[in-house]
């Protein structure tokens, strides 16, 4: 714990030394539980829009230090930016030819083998290291771990990102010269993508608009790391803001509560499922009275036709209108959807509502006109109603058998294990439950009623 205290007590340093630092309230604080965060010093306080945090730009990691002060791109230099010495400089092909978010993760990469070298070590040395990244993100879990997410969305995305990771490391090998295969080699490309999934903040939300005018990419083509600012654990309730001063070059978290001494100060990382959470940060929040964050995700094909659809979307334990389906309320087309909703579509994100009738409809000139409140509503013919139902039903049913199917075979022995079989309940209780929503909707019709639980 000692060497701990000494790590966060450098960073801090550091961060003062580049003109910026933490509330004189508010220290860093360590234990098994919540692992680094902030909490309120005894006999202090902080208020609404005290800023936790006053970050440097200058002490941000990513694509635009790899990119700032290169001969091939003086155009994007910027003053907040520091850029490496030309020994440390990767070559312009791969920095024009491999993605934005690629290059960020190699230019981390880069700073952790510099070790003591690196401008960012006082950053990097309070980071997750590599060898112990089995125990953070399930991509980075051993295989027998992974096991027990077989049969949910979470084991599907792992394979996935796997193979994109795999496919986007090899890609960037043969950009550099043979000197960088060995170092760069790709468990170390999985480790900063683990560093930036669950640490980094998109640049829209942080760069001043004239550092991001001159961008050779997109603005949220990579993503920005924020050492200190990084710190505070999330909170999908708690008010924060992310400001930033571009004349001072300083980014800010600010509180928007007050906390009372002892009290962990929280970030909020945003609305996200547990799904999401689980994948990007490796933990999940259990179910509450007061809140629940259970959602499964089911894709969809996106129909540009169809206004756009989202090709992802949600099924929630709860019915989205109760008050504590926070993040499934946030990814509706409209609110208003849920008045005198169909209870057969309670738990069901509209987008997902709308996806299945166009799909049901297409090439129907005389059916596909209906408005999505009128569908949510049931005001469609009932045909066509009961071929959503049955639609949703035989899908959430075959989820809901695979997700049997593949149960473990053995006790939990870990950490790990025992995550991924709380995930495993939480996304069978949202389908039970959205699966007895269609039931009893139409309880009066014994087509309906053969709807299999199991």
């Amino acid at each position: 714990m000692a060497a701990l205290t000494e790590r966060y007590d450098a960073l801090v340093r550091w961060t003062e030394e580049g003109g910026g630092g933490l509330h004189p309230s508010v220290e860093i604080y360590h234990d098994d539980v919540t692992k680094a965060s902030f909490r309120v010093k005894a006999a202090c306080s902080v208020g609404p829009d005290d800023a936790i945090v006053t970050l440097p730009l200058s002490r941000s990691l990513s694509y635009l230090n790899a990119i700032s002060g290169h001969p091939d791109f003086a155009a994007v230099a910027h003053a907040s930016i520091p850029h490496a010495e030309d020994k440390r400089f990767f070559p312009a092909g791969f920095l024009k030819q491999a993605p934005p978010h690629v290059v960020g993760r190699f230019c981390l990469m880069q700073e952790y083998l510099l070790g003591r070298e690196s401008t960012w070590w006082p950053y990097i040395r309070t980071l997750p290291q590599p060898e112990h990244m089995s125990s953070m993100l399930p991509l980075m879990w051993p295989s027998d771990d992974v096991e027990f997410l077989r049969g949910t969305n979470a084991f599907v995305a792992v394979e996935e990102i796997r193979s994109t990771l795999k496919k986007e490391h090899k890609r960037a090998m043969k950009l550099l010269p043979p000197k960088y295969q060995l170092e760069y080699a790709r468990p170390l490309y999985y480790w900063a993508y683990c560093i930036f999934t669950s640490r980094s903040f998109r640049p829209s939300l942080i760069l001043p608009e004239a550092d991001s005018a001159s961008l050779p990419c997109e603005i949220d083509d990579f993503s920005v790391l924020l050492p200190l600012f990084d710190i505070g654990n999330h909170s999908p309730l708690t008010r924060t803001a992310w400001t930033t001063d571009g004349a001072a070059q300083v980014c800010k978290l600010q509180s928007g509560k007050t906390y009372s001494a002892g009290e962990q100060v929280f970030n909020n990382y945003g609305l996200k499922t547990n799904a999401e959470l689980l994948l990007g940060y490796g933990f999940v929040f259990p179910e509450a009275p007061e809140f629940h964050n259970d959602y499964i995700h089911i894709k969809t094909k996106a129909n540009p036709e169809a206004g756009d659809l989202a090709a992802s979307h949600i099924v929630s334990l709860r019915p989205l209108a109760h008050s504590n389906s926070v993040v499934g309320r946030s990814r509706l087309i409209d609110p208003d959807h849920l008045t005198h909703c169909l209870p057969c579509f309670s738990h069901i994100q509209d987008t997902l509502i709308a996806s299945l009738y166009e799909s049901i409809t297409k090439g129907d000139d005389g059916g596909a006109d209906a408005s999505l409140t009128d569908i949510m509503r049931g005001k469609i013919p009932e045909a066509l109603l009961e071929q959503i139902v049955d639609a949703l039903g035989s899908k959430l049913s075959i989820d809901l058998e695979a997700l049997e199917q593949f149960g473990p075979e053995y006790e939990a022995v870990n950490r790990n294990q025992e995550l991924a079989l709380l995930y495993r309940e939480q996304c069978r209780k949202v389908l039970m439950n959205a699966l007895l929503s269609l039931s009893a909707t139409r309880s009066s019709s014994d087509r309906l009623q053969g709807l299999s639980l199991g």
